[in-house]
C-alpha cells in the first residue's frame, strides 16, 4: 500500500552501539591498569586493584598523592574538582618521579590518554647535578 522508503536503522545502530561500546571498554580498561600501574609505583600494592573499581579508582588516586580521604568530598563539587585534579595529578607525578607537567596534561581531553601511559608505563626519571655541569636527566636504572 504505502511505502516510504525509510528503511530500519536497527542494524545500523547496532553496529554503531557496539563499536562505541567496544571503544569504551578499551579506554577503560587501558585507564584502570594504568591507575594499577601508578598505584604499584607508589608503593600502593595491597590497594591497586583499586583502579578497576568506579568511585573506589578516586580514593586510589587520592592515596596515589598521599592526601586524605575527605579529598573525595572537593571532587564532588562542580569546577573544584578540575583544581582538585589537577592538584592531585601533579602530586602524584611527584611520588612517582615524573615531571609535574605529566599531571596537569591529564586534564586535556585524549592527551590525557598520552600523559596517563607514560606516569604509569615509563621509568621515573630524576634531575641531578654533577659538579660544574648543568643538569641532566637519566632514567632511575642507570
Amino acid at each position: 500500500m504505502y511505502e516510504s522508503g525509510y528503511s530500519d536503522p536497527g542494524p545500523i545502530f547496532g553496529a554503531f552501539a557496539t563499536a562505541f561500546i567496544a571503544i569504551f571498554a578499551v579506554l577503560y580498561l587501558f585507564c584502570a591498569y594504568a591507575q594499577y600501574r601508578i598505584a604499584k609505583k607508589c608503593g600502593l600494592d595491597e590497594h591497586a586493584w583499586w583502579g578497576f573499581i568506579p568511585i573506589l579508582n578516586l580514593f586510589l588516586w587520592i592515596e596515589c598523592a598521599r592526601r586524605e580521604w575527605y579529598w573525595f568530598f572537593f571532587m564532588l563539587v562542580p569546577f573544584v574538582n578540575i583544581v582538585v585534579w589537577l592538584i592531585l595529578a601533579v602530586d602524584v607525578c611527584r611520588n612517582i618521579g615524573r615531571s609535574p607537567v605529566w599531571g596537569i596534561l591529564t586534564i586535556l581531553p585524549f592527551i590525557n590518554l598520552v600523559a596517563i601511559g607514560v606516569m604509569a608505563f615509563s621509568a621515573p626519571v630524576r634531575t641531578f647535578a654533577a659538579p660544574g655541569r648543568t643538569h641532566r636527566r637519566t632514567p632511575v636504572g642507570v
